[in-house]
């Protein structure tokens, strides 16, 4: 007889989730470094009102800036870090990264005045968390080098060309307010064309330069003559993987991957793990409440409507059985779905990212 594990409850821990998942994309959180004396430690931070008013004016500066987003929308939290200063080695962000590995964020942007470093060291923590299915992303403004990961926006800005007037700033300096506008977008929109509209000046480019620095993965801003403005929104990924898709290359894309990922993970490992008999019965339930997850996503305008899909993976069913010695062949497909799989449960699951409006091509014809 199946388990009564109680679907009903298991659906609504799921809506739930999905409904904490369209939540948080619409205003993200934004974790933000700042070296100082005063107030070291971390501040979880609901307004720029609230920002410690014992830290240095540049600093209060720069975390305000995260707190800016854009016309599209405004992260509702911004975690400000303050480390200890000092930049002749990386031991101060190391201990400020231990600091938030219990958090999940959804960008975060190193010190305004970030070593080459610590560079390489937030590039490798983000690397390493996202390889743990959590979310970050990394605003690193001109990297050394190209990175080539999905979980890295080039940021590159030539230093001080970054203008509000009298004000410039270098691509460091500005990195919390990229970090702040790309966790404010709602996921049914991108940061592609999201204005700046302090800004009088950006590094001049050609419209070819501008072209280049987008195909290699470069988020940069442009001046249209009349306002600022984010270019294309996309990452540094430019080596497609061959299971891969090229709109990972767009941070818009990658964001709803995300939030799907980590929501799912979490709420499977907080609501079922260890919770139910591993039965074939109890695994049909879990597909059924994660099929319903992904319908109301659809609904949501996180994944296009009607493609979503959750069932047993009878391939990986079957390779986990015959690497226990169990002979195969002479089985159904249906048997082989319900057969007893230890403590394991292979489940797959997909579905089509919703992207924006981001090309156009209108005719008008002059009858």
């Amino acid at each position: 007889m199946p388990t009564n594990i109680g679907l009903p409850s298991l659906t609504i821990v799921f809506q739930a989730a999905a409904q904490q998942a369209a939540n948080r994309s619409k205003r993200g959180y934004v974790g933000v470094f700042v070296r100082d004396t005063q107030a070291q430690g971390v501040h979880q931070l609901s307004s720029a009102a609230l920002i410690p008013s014992e830290l240095g004016v540049d600093n209060q500066a720069y975390l305000a800036r995260a707190f800016e987003g854009s016309d599209r929308g405004a992260p509702s939290k911004v975690v400000a870090v303050v480390i200890a200063t000092g930049t002749t080695d990386t031991t101060a962000l190391d201990a400020g990264l231990k600091l938030i590995e219990g958090m999940s964020l959804d960008y975060i942007a190193g010190p305004p005045d970030v070593t080459a470093q610590e560079k390489t060291l937030l590039e490798t923590w983000v690397k390493g968390r996202r390889a743990n299915y959590y979310i970050e992303k990394l605003v690193e403004p001109n990297p050394a080098t190209p990175p080539d990961n999905m979980g890295i926006i080039a940021f590159t800005e030539t230093d001080d060309a970054i203008a509000a007037g009298e004000t410039t700033y270098t691509a460091a300096e500005y990195a919390s307010r990229i970090a702040g506008i790309l966790a404010g977008i709602p996921m049914g929109m991108s940061a592609t064309y999201a204005p700046l509209p302090e800004l009088t000046a950006v590094t001049p480019r050609s419209t070819e330069e501008q072209e280049e620095a987008v195909n290699d993965g470069e988020l940069i801003l442009i001046h249209d003559g009349v306002k600022a403005k984010i270019a294309r929104a996309v990452n540094s990924l430019t080596t497609i993987p061959a299971d891969g898709n090229a709109d990972w290359s767009k941070i818009k894309i990658v964001e709803g991957m995300d939030l799907i990922t980590y929501y799912l993970r979490t709420t499977i490992q907080d609501e079922y793990v260890g919770r139910y008999p591993n039965t074939y019965d109890n695994k049909q339930i879990l597909v059924t409440a994660i099929s319903a997850y992904l319908q109301y996503l659809e609904g949501a305008g996180v994944l296009h409507p009607g493609e979503s899909w959750a069932e047993i993976d009878v391939e990986a069913q079957e390779k986990w059985m015959q690497s226990q010695g169990i002979e195969t062949a002479g089985m159904t497909e249906q048997e082989i779905r319900e057969y007893q799989t230890g403590s394991w449960v292979f489940i797959k699951a997909g579905g089509r990212m919703v992207d924006a409006m981001e090309d156009f091509q209108v005719t008008f014809s002059n009858l």
